[in-house]
């Protein structure tokens, strides 16, 4: 070990949250980012080329959240000079749909009710499932893209391959050095309970799989149980489509191997949604997840702490970014 070494704050996790708090404390506190891999890299959960984004949700609350999320991300592509947002219609089918489409009214979002019929005429591909919700603010984000924008302009040192072994609210140590720090961020996925092991999460290997459809497609979710959802990828006639919450119970230091009951389920849930489509990839993911789907975006011990973000965190990046390091300013 070479010694200790001195920092205003350090970021543990050079995801998407680390880097959005980083960009958000950028100007206003020096930032250190500890990435254990490299950013984006295939084994954490924030890796891929895309996303969804929707202000769609049963709790208002969440609704509320998105669309703030929604003006975060626009200030994000303004600055940067490039979209992150690909705006794509968006279909909303079962047992949720109608909360979703009550929550949306409650907070003036644009929405509407769409017949089984008119959607044969519009999305021909998602004929046949029934009535459904239709949003027309949704998006695909461009997620590879968000990273190395949030990494480009965060104005942080990031230090990539680099393990943290063990942190408090104003020390990191990894295997060369002890950190001194004036506050202490960790936002590392499934490996964030390793580190604050009083953080409620657990760690699941979901699945995705890529299929050819065709261009033009809308983005989709089925509010079934499990929820199946599906985006398509900008420029491309590949689609993803995924079993939400699909997957195996995991040890995130374990190699990720797919999971033959996850991939099954998946391949029905292709079946049942896109019949004929050509699987041409299945890749897999960590998800970090708290009992009831709410992030965890508090001081934990006296460390930030940015985690439990069960599937669905990616569209309010931006926002979550801001909550940390609110956080962080609030502890100074």
């Amino acid at each position: 070990m070479s010694g200790v070494t001195q920092a205003d704050v350090v970021i543990v996790g050079g995801g998407l949250l680390g880097l959005a708090t980083a960009h958000a404390l950028h100007g206003r506190r020096d930032v250190l980012v500890l990435e254990r891999d490299t950013v984006g890299h295939a084994r954490g959960g924030s890796h891929g080329s895309t996303r969804i984004f929707r202000l769609g949700y049963t709790d208002p609350r969440y609704v509320a959240r998105a669309q703030r999320a929604s003006e975060l991300w626009r200030a994000l592509e303004a600055e940067a000079g490039v979209q992150l947002l690909h705006p794509t219609p968006q279909l909303t089918f079962g047992p949720g749909a109608d909360a979703v489409f009550a929550a949306l009214a409650a907070a003036g979002a644009p929405a509407e009710r769409i017949t089984a019929a008119a959607i044969a005429t519009r999305f021909p591909a998602f004929a046949g499932h029934g009535d459904a919700v239709l949003e027309t603010t949704s998006a695909v984000i461009a997620a590879d893209r968000t990273l190395a924008t949030l990494r480009a302009h965060c104005g942080a040192e990031l230090r990539e391959h680099v393990r943290v072994e063990r942190v408090d609210a104003h020390h990191v140590e990894t295997a060369d050095e002890i950190i001194e720090a004036r506050a202490v961020v960790v936002c590392a996925g499934p490996w964030t309970r390793s580190l604050v092991p009083s953080v409620p999460t657990t760690a699941t290997l979901e699945h995705a799989g890529c299929v050819r459809a065709g261009a033009g497609l809308p983005i989709f979710i089925d509010f079934a149980e499990p929820a199946v959802y599906g985006l398509p990828t900008p420029g491309s006639d590949l689609y993803k489509l995924a079993v939400h919450h699909g997957g195996p119970a995991i040890d995130p230091e374990r190699e990720f191997a797919a999971d033959p009951s996850a991939v099954a389920g998946l391949q029905h849930a292709i079946e049942k949604w896109l019949p004929g489509a050509e699987l041409v990839q299945v890749d897999v993911c960590p998800y970090d997840n708290t009992a009831d789907d709410n992030f965890v975006v508090e001081r934990v011990d006296g460390i930030v702490v940015g985690a439990g973000t069960s599937g669905h965190a990616f569209k309010f990046g931006p926002l979550l970014g801001e909550q940390l390091a609110q956080l962080v300013l609030d502890g100074a």
